[in-house]
């Protein structure tokens, strides 16, 4: 539509019939006007003959046709219904008020980021002081390197803050703006140690990092490796954020999957109805949750959650474990 209609464009033609009618065009497009867009684009080509093969584009375009179709749906009271039960979780998605909240989130997850990375850079400040010369540093945003060994499938590819000694890694930490958005990442997180931990014991390997190139010893990576679901002790989350009041027993992505369920949406579909459903009408969706592949995440939730907050430190609790440490009385 830009393409041939953009006022960058009609601003260019004299005035008269087709400019208006091409302002209009432009104007149904970005006001979703989807149903009256295709009488417009028709109504053009008697305007302008070389339009022809632009209009007919329009008119024939299936993703008009899929517009318009999502706009009659929209209008539906079923539909009504649902998007009404979606917004009470909150803002739909492709809303000015979920951009609003992802904007908000990404500023939270951005200070989070430099409050752990501060603590770090706080911490290698008094390991060098301790011993002159150690060269410890902090290092933020490190990428694992191209054609590292192991499956990268749903891995954990960058690593938010390392404290590092010279070619050793001393210290790992992912840092999380709420104690619920480490219950998500730490599959990931596990996955990422595995592959690291496939590093050649011999190999150096270069890290990309927002500081410069880091070069870390495979052994050093191989140490990273988990026990089972449990991260090893140099690895953590790091978390400014408050207690939680009542952590959820079950993320929102576990319900989501659960409600999804044949014998979920039967049980729905009753209520729906006005019939009330036997609680065993349930019951197949409990059967499948000890076995089915799908379910697998939603049955280890809780697990995962309590393994992820057991692994969690305020940067303010680690840096005083470090001073006391390293106090003369530690």
């Amino acid at each position: 539509m830009n393409a041939i209609a953009h006022p960058g464009k009609t601003r260019e033609l004299p005035a008269g019939p087709l400019r208006d009618a091409l302002a209009a065009l432009h104007q149904l497009a970005g006001e979703e006007h989807w149903a009256a867009l295709e009488p417009a684009a028709r109504g053009l080509l008697s305007l302008s003959p070389a339009l022809q093969d632009s209009m007919q584009a329009i008119v024939a375009s299936p993703g008009r046709a899929r517009l318009q179709r999502l706009a009659a749906l929209q209008k539906a009271a079923p539909v009504q219904r649902y998007l009404a039960l979606c917004g009470r979780r909150g803002p739909l998605a492709g809303s000015d008020a979920a951009a609003a909240q992802g904007r908000a989130s990404a500023r939270e997850g951005n200070r989070a980021e430099a409050v752990g990375t501060e603590a770090f850079a706080r911490i290698a400040t008094l390991l060098d002081a301790r011993a002159p010369g150690a060269a410890f540093r902090a290092v933020a945003g490190l990428r694992t390197p191209p054609g590292f060994p192991g499956s990268a499938a749903k891995a954990k590819d960058e690593w938010d803050v390392a404290l590092v000694h010279g070619s050793e890694l001393v210290l790992l930490a992912e840092v999380k703006a709420s104690p619920a958005a480490a219950t998500s990442d730490l599959p990931r997180l596990l996955r990422g140690l595995e592959r690291l931990a496939h590093a050649q014991a011999e190999a150096v390997y270069e890290f990309a990092s927002p500081q410069g190139a880091v070069a870390l010893r495979g052994d050093t990576l191989r140490a990273l490796r988990p026990q089972g679901r449990a991260l090893p002790p140099q690895v953590f989350y790091c978390c400014d954020a408050p207690p939680e009041a009542q952590p959820p027993v079950l993320s929102a992505a576990a319900k989501a999957v659960l409600l999804a369920e044949p014998a979920s949406i039967a049980f729905a579909q009753g209520v729906l109805a006005g019939a009330t459903p036997a609680p065993a009408t349930l019951l197949p969706a409990w059967q499948d949750l000890p076995h089915a592949p799908r379910l697998h995440a939603t049955l280890h939730q809780y697990d995962t959650a309590c393994a992820a907050r057991e692994a969690m430190l305020h940067p303010d609790d680690l840096l005083a474990a470090v001073q006391a440490r390293l106090s003369p009385t530690g």
